[in-house]
């Protein structure tokens, strides 16, 4: 396994691991500029990676620690420290760690760790190099269309009614949080997840990779071409992610 690989896996872990902490205790949570909800957890979590990740020497860019400009990086990490704050927020157990390294607007490496689950899902370069069936049943018989648990959204259900429905009548939805739903996708306990949310680059890079690397695909609905993680602006376009042998 590439030193960068074991050096990601072990910050995502470490980052867990103070999550976890402050997941045992009351916590406030804050409002940020967007709206969105952050707490001491993404905050810690993020400087535990960001002082993992220094000594391989490429730049960061993480959610809670962002550059003012990355066009100059010519490979960077992009971390998501704490994918999931609202289900974190709710207790619902659904959020991960997630770090990658972007390459040519693309994640060659991606690590996902579930610190409730203690799970952790890693690619590099195309190849899938850790995951675990255990979390989730496998072999679904449905149809089984993944959304999110805290942004579903009323084009999701379009797309499903129209795009999905005609040819899947008997076809199941399900709600899942933070990157867990691409670790089912790559899983092949679930077989679609459509977003129209507000999600950003480092919601789905190292998502993408693991996905890509077990042979699914993420995909705009605008065009059907890969998702790019090196344009000005971090917001997704609406994208679907298939599992594998399945778009």
């Amino acid at each position: 396994m590439n030193k960068l690989v074991l050096t990601a896996i072990e910050a995502a872990r470490k980052a867990g691991r103070a999550i976890m902490e402050i997941y045992a205790h009351p916590f406030e949570v804050y409002t940020k500029d967007d709206q969105s909800p952050v707490t001491q957890a993404d905050l810690r979590a993020s400087n535990i990676i960001k002082e993992c990740l220094k000594p391989t020497g490429i730049p960061f860019v993480s959610e809670e620690d962002l550059p003012s400009d990355r066009s100059q990086f010519g490979r960077y990490w992009l971390v998501d420290p704490l994918d999931g704050t609202a289900e974190f927020v709710k207790r619902n157990d659904e959020f991960t760690v997630n770090i990658a390294l972007i390459e040519n607007k693309r994640p060659v490496i991606g690590v996902i760790y579930a610190p409730v689950l203690d799970k952790l899902w890693a690619a590099e370069n195309g190849k899938l190099l850790q995951a675990n069936l255990s979390p989730f049943n496998s072999q679904l018989s449905p149809f089984t269309v993944l959304v999110s648990r805290s942004h579903r959204t009323p084009e999701v259900d379009e797309y499903i009614d129209k795009v999905l429905r005609p040819e899947h009548p008997d076809l199941v939805i399900d709600t899942q949080g933070s990157s867990l739903k691409f670790a089912r996708l790559a899983e092949g306990t679930a077989d679609v997840y459509v977003c129209y949310s507000k999600t950003k680059e480092w919601d789905t890079a190292a998502a993408d990779a693991i996905l890509t690397a077990a042979g699914g695909k993420v995909l705009k609905i605008s065009d059907g071409k890969p998702l790019e993680y090196d344009k000005k602006d971090y917001p997704n376009p609406p994208f679907v992610a298939w599992a594998p042998n399945k778009q």
